[in-house]
């Protein structure tokens, strides 16, 4: 791992593993939707992983594919696991369950004023990009504030994350695509004492050995497909 700096907080953000709406493509949102075998697989490697940075605290979204991982990381620590909304994935409304195939079918026009204004248009009804990255950004801030000086392990989704890394570097949420976040993979920030925040890892995925995507069904596609099979 990286060496750490002393009296910088670090947030070690984890995305949660696979779920059976991963693997069809599925828009899942804020459905409750619970990890696959496939995902339960990695739990174990994953904790090792976060296990390495020595967290003093564990933060999760209250959704249970992120929770079943962050619970089985706070028994295998021994810390208790702290819930929260606001880490949740962004809110699709009526797209949710839905794959791109079924959005098209049902929301040919929503699709489109969506593609119009990508950050600020709330899918199905539901939360536009800009404010899932508000809400979570202040909870990671919050946390931030919290925890001074120590590592935070926070278990959620890709939305949270690649929001994170796009209000780092001044990129509109827009842009979360040029980057990569599988499930159960670990994007790392440090927040210095003054309050600089840096990015000190990005989508490391080492940790899932064989398991670990060689080449992402949606990193290999065009940057307009992947935005559609957003999930």
């Amino acid at each position: 791992m990286t060496k750490k700096l002393a009296d910088s907080t670090y947030l070690v953000l984890v995305r949660h593993a696979v779920t059976d709406w991963n693997d069809e493509y599925r828009f899942q949102g804020h459905a409750d939707t619970p990890l696959n075998d496939e995902g339960r697989a990695v739990i174990a490697p994953v904790i090792d992983a976060v296990r390495s940075w020595g967290p003093a605290a564990l933060y999760s979204s209250d959704l249970l594919r992120a929770r079943e991982m962050a619970e089985a990381a706070g028994k295998a620590l021994g810390l208790n696991v702290n819930p929260s909304e606001d880490l949740r994935e962004c809110s699709y409304g009526k797209w949710e369950g839905k794959t791109l195939e079924e959005i098209r079918e049902k929301y040919a026009g929503e699709l489109e004023q969506w593609r119009s204004n990508e950050a600020g248009y709330a899918r199905g009804g539901g939360e536009a990009l800009e404010e899932m990255q508000a809400r979570s950004w202040a909870r990671l801030e919050s946390i931030a504030d919290s925890h001074p000086g120590e590592v935070v392990a926070l278990f959620t989704h890709s939305g949270p994350i690649r929001g994170a890394v796009c209000r780092i570097f001044d990129l509109s949420i827009s842009d979360r695509y040029r980057f990569q976040v599988d499930n159960g993979s670990l994007t790392v920030l440090r927040r210095s004492p003054k309050g600089l925040w840096q990015l000190v890892l990005l989508n490391q995925t080492v940790h899932l050995g064989e398991r670990a995507p060689t080449v992402s069904p949606v990193a290999s596609m065009e940057s307009d497909q992947a935005r559609e099979v957003e999930r």
